[in-house]
């Protein structure tokens, strides 16, 4: 889905919430200048998706119309639909780094760092040989992921395992330099690619 799509599928679903709302509002929302706002607002309105109504006090109420509606439905599968491709598209990368992982001779993985990114993993990692036997994640030591209490980066020293894969989205410097004070070696550690 293009961003102005995205845009467009934002604006109906603040409509179609019937609240009074302002062009500011809109701008703050989708983090987006007030003229492009204003342009953006003109166009539905041309199309037939929304109504613009003046009430007392110089406010002014947009309102969805039924081809609003059904726009705001299509938009809305469309983004579904592309989620869901980019969804297919990761799981299926990381199916192909968890069998690369195998071939390697890994079989005991350890996560570092909880989230998506770490769900995702988890997920994609059914149907191998690999075997998930703990989590680590400073920030969130003592949660539960899966079936796994998640623990600090201490706990690495006592553990036997074949690789740590790091699951976090962002500093991977931190991850790796946190990761190796617990003495982990670098030929240990892989990023998800």
């Amino acid at each position: 889905m293009n961003l102005k799509s995205s845009n467009t599928l934002l604006l109906l679903e603040i409509i179609a919430e019937e609240k009074e709302t302002s062009q500011r509002y809109f701008s703050d929302t989708l983090n987006i200048s007030l003229g492009l706002v204003n342009s953006f607002i003109k166009r539905l309105v041309k199309k037939g998706y929304c109504k613009v109504t003046t009430l007392p006090g110089n406010r002014i109420k947009y309102i969805l119309t039924p081809s609003g509606a059904m726009e705001k439905t299509r938009l809305t599968y469309e983004y579904i639909l592309s989620s869901f491709q980019i969804y297919k598209t990761a799981k299926n990368r990381l199916q192909k780094f968890f069998t690369m992982l195998e071939g390697e001779g890994a079989r005991r993985v350890i996560f570092y760092g909880t989230g998506e990114l770490c769900e995702l993993a988890h997920h994609s990692m059914e149907g191998t040989q690999l075997d998930l036997i703990d989590v680590v994640d400073p920030s969130m030591a003592g949660e539960r992921f899966s079936h796994l209490a998640v623990k600090t980066a201490t706990r690495l020293k006592q553990m036997d395992y074949d690789i740590v894969v790091i699951t976090v989205s962002g500093n991977y410097d931190e991850a790796i330099k946190t990761i190796q004070s617990a003495g982990v070696s670098m030929d240990k550690i892989r990023f998800l690619n």
